[in-house]
């Protein structure tokens, strides 16, 4: 019988054979044993694709696939999509349909708190000076719109020259109704400001509901109204307990009796600090009115955050530092 001859061999890049050649290309344990478990045997169908470049690390195909080196990444949580292989055009954050919708923010308290609160009413007029001085744009802006409205004001009265008590009334509505809604488009933009967001000039009228903030400030006027027409000091204790009222219907969307009660029980929960905080805001308002009026561009706004900064802090909502 004819033996085999042995395999000729392997020759290197000379030309010539190695003594260590058949050292180096003899089989070792393990050596073709696949070295990670999950990865796709041989034959099983599944294609290995490289990526061209500079990294000699294989690249897969599919969610799982790492970016560098042949690790694979976790799987996304069951519900969630991962950024960069959810739906067309979802992008990250996306979420399945059929998840429940985002909720509006309140701020604040769903329940009123019936004991004290410290409040710094010096910290809360700093805090209004600081926040004015970094955004006084604005803030110049809507209340010089308030003097505009009273301007405007004298000027139909002028010109109509009423005889009867009728007309006079009407023009003194439509007027109240104006400051009304320019008074809730301050404390909007102080809810902004104590947000950490300083809004632009028209962020100031995103108010929620124009109707509750008239109703609101009508009820308070009528209380003051009528406690004055007693006395004085029922007046001003009507105007004291009316405070909060349209912080509560600008921020937490409540109604104008649900408005007026909170801000009557945040008032008395708080009154000795809430009176300081008022006795403050008619101080640096008379002195804005030194100044011909003008000064008001200034005290207007800084009282109108100092007391949002007093809303915010006695009801537990945020407040970001200046």
């Amino acid at each position: 019988m004819t033996e085999t001859p042995p395999p000729a061999p392997r020759q290197s890049a000379g030309g010539a054979s190695s003594p260590h050649d058949d050292e180096r290309h003899a089989e070792r344990p393990g050596q073709y044993e696949n070295p990670n478990p999950q990865a796709p045997a041989p034959g099983s169908g599944q294609v290995r694709h490289e990526m061209a470049g500079s990294s000699p690390y294989p690249q897969f195909e599919g969610p799982a696939a790492a970016h560098h080196g042949s690790e694979p990444l976790p799987p996304p949580p069951v519900g969630t999509a991962h950024p960069s292989y959810g739906p067309p055009g979802t992008g990250p954050g996306w979420a399945p349909s059929g998840s429940a919708p985002a909720q509006k923010p309140v701020y604040g308290y769903q329940q009123v708190p019936t004991g004290p609160t410290t409040l710094d009413v010096g910290q809360a007029l700093s805090y209004g000076w600081a926040t004015f001085r970094a955004n006084p744009g604005p803030w110049v802006g809507v209340t010089a719109l308030g003097l505009v409205i009273y301007l405007a004001s004298l000027l139909v009265v002028q010109l109509i020259d009423p005889t009867t008590m009728l007309p006079l009334l009407l023009v003194f509505l439509a007027v109240m109704a104006g400051i009304w809604l320019l008074q809730a488009a301050m404390v909007r933009g102080a809810l902004f400001e104590t947000d950490g967001t300083p809004p632009p000039f028209g962020a100031y009228f995103r108010f929620l509901n124009a109707g509750n903030v008239l109703l609101t400030a009508l009820l308070a006027f009528t209380l003051t109204f009528l406690g004055s027409a007693i006395c004085l000091l029922p007046g001003l204790i009507a105007g004291w307990l009316c405070m909060f009222s349209l912080h509560f219907v600008v921020d937490q969307d409540q109604g104008p009796f649900e408005a007026l009660k909170s801000s009557f029980m945040l008032v008395v929960a708080n009154a000795w600090q809430v009176l300081l905080l008022a006795l403050a805001v008619l101080v640096v308002t008379f002195l804005g009115l030194l100044l011909c009026g003008l000064g008001l561009l200034i005290a207007g706004p800084v009282a109108v955050i100092a007391v949002t900064y007093a809303y915010r802090t006695l009801t537990g909502g945020p407040v970001t530092a200046r």
